[in-house]
């Protein structure tokens, strides 16, 4: 299904476009909530069609910006901070006093001391410490950690047959691993879980669910400031800020809060929604369900495949102009928002520079998912284990599953942000519960209990401690 841009119904030639300051292309297409429900790549390629590889847009509450879909000029906005800015101070419409504060995708987009944010040095310092934590994290405890509370979640519906694969299994799945990673407890897990997808579709209830998130991550903090333990936390807190020879001083209370804040809302936001992305290309027996059940293709194939087609995450907000800059087809003037299509840029027919659509071959992973640049996915490694683990765990305990009212269509969130499926019911042959319904020990008092099903390796907890005690000393 295609839509035409606002104010252009029927419109459809793909003329050469016009400079974006021309009066006859004042009119911005809206990319709004009310479109995201339906089949987006029509949409986009319309817009290319229309507009070029820069789409003026208007997003909910008429607020303007431009939505990048070409490939080529995606990468030159990830890649040049100069030109275009994370920091979101930076962005006119905040900085003049036209957005509202009820604004629904205000809290995407209001600056917090962490790497998404920042640019240079302050970025540098932050996405280092990160990175190294993150490199930290164990790939078979991963996956040990994500089969337990797989099981955990799978048991409880197995014997009937019939589950909702999103809000029984990819969600609190995808955040029980964020919870493990950053060692929260099971009982901030479920306030978090609410809150998230609340957050993410906007609208009035996103800044009540900010605050909240934001109160729930402030609480850990100051204990392992007092005593690190085995999670990202800790090493945000007492990890090498110095390994680089920089002389960075260790993170803030605040800091360490916000980048929890990133960690966990971009983890379970895409872990969530790449797993019932690729879960529905199973269900709905599409041609590479038949890859998969002949073994003519791998369930990491099929999610590389689904980062082409279907990503978890369709747009990034945002960057912002330091001065006039001509991008693509389009000058931006300074100080206005540049919206990452990543769903976009990945159907970019120019994207291989031979003007054909791109091959997506079951092996070929250069599509934009992850982003590019100095804010790159730092998780992708973890993520994939996450999510290939995740969705063969499924695979081998509830056998053929197949999606239970194939005659319905399915119902897509309306986040402009991500691709999620607000349902996926499925069924398939009951099995036997494993008995891991135990109650979870992280939820217990005491440091042991918390680490006890960790991503990271028992050393690091000396490894920390001895960090801490040569910044003191």
């Amino acid at each position: 299904m295609t839509h035409p841009p606002h104010g252009r119904s029927g419109d459809s030639a793909a003329a050469p476009s016009p400079p974006i300051e021309c009066p006859a292309r004042l009119d911005r297409v809206r990319l709004t909530s009310d479109l995201m429900g339906h089949e987006l790549r029509g949409l986009y390629e319309t817009w290319r069609k229309q507009y070029g590889p820069v789409v003026p847009i208007e997003l909910d509450g008429g607020i303007p910006a431009f939505l990048v879909i070409g490939r080529k000029e995606l990468q030159q906005v990830c890649e040049n901070e100069h030109l275009y800015t994370p920091d979101s101070r930076q962005w006119s419409e905040l900085k003049e006093g036209r957005v509202s504060d009820a604004w629904p995708l205000l809290p995407q987009v209001t600056y917090r001391e962490n790497a998404r944010f920042m640019s240079g040095a302050e970025h540098m310092r932050l996405r280092g410490i990160l990175e190294s934590g993150l490199s930290q994290a164990d790939s078979q405890l991963t996956r040990r950690v994500v089969e337990q509370e797989a099981d955990r979640l799978i048991d409880q519906f197995c014997e009937s047959g019939r589950a909702d694969i999103v809000a029984d299994y990819a969600a609190p799945l995808a955040l029980l691993v964020m919870l493990r990673l950053m060692g929260l407890s099971h009982e901030d897990g479920q306030l978090l879980l609410p809150a998230i997808p609340r957050l993410l579709e906007g609208g009035e209830e996103s800044q009540r669910a900010n605050d909240e998130i934001i109160s729930i991550l402030q609480r850990p903090v100051a204990a392992r400031r007092r005593q690190p333990e085995k999670d990202l936390t800790s090493w945000l807190i007492h990890g090498p800020f110095d390994r680089h020879g920089a002389g960075w001083p260790p993170l803030s209370d605040t800091e360490v809060a916000n980048q929890a804040w990133l960690t966990i809302l971009a983890g379970a936001g895409g872990c969530t929604n790449w797993i019932a992305n690729v879960m529905e290309q199973v269900v709905r027996k599409t041609t590479l369900h038949e890859l998969l059940v002949a073994n003519m293709a791998t369930i990491d194939q099929i999610m590389t495949v689904t980062n082409w087609e279907n990503p978890p995450v369709q747009n990034v907000m945002g960057r912002y102009a330091t001065q006039d800059v001509s991008l693509g087809n389009c000058l931006i003037p300074q100080g206005s928002m540049l919206v990452l299509g990543l769903a976009g840029a990945s159907t970019d027919p120019k994207a291989n520079g031979t003007g054909e659509r791109i091959s997506y071959t079951l092996t070929n992973e250069s599509h934009p998912a992850f982003g590019a640049g100095p804010h790159e996915c730092p998780a992708d490694r973890l993520a994939k284990v996450i999510v290939r683990t995740a969705i063969d765990h499924f695979l081998s305990r509830c056998r053929a599953p197949y999606l239970e009212n194939p005659e319905q269509p399915l119902d897509w969130g309306t986040s402009i942000i991500v691709r999620s499926l607000t349902s996926l019911p499925v069924a398939f042959t009951p099995s036997a519960r494993t008995g891991r319904d135990e109650p979870d020990s992280s939820s217990t008092p005491g440091a042991s209990a918390r680490s006890a099903r960790s991503l990271f390796p028992s050393q690091m907890v000396e490894q920390l401690k001895s960090l801490s005690l040569s910044i003191t000393d």
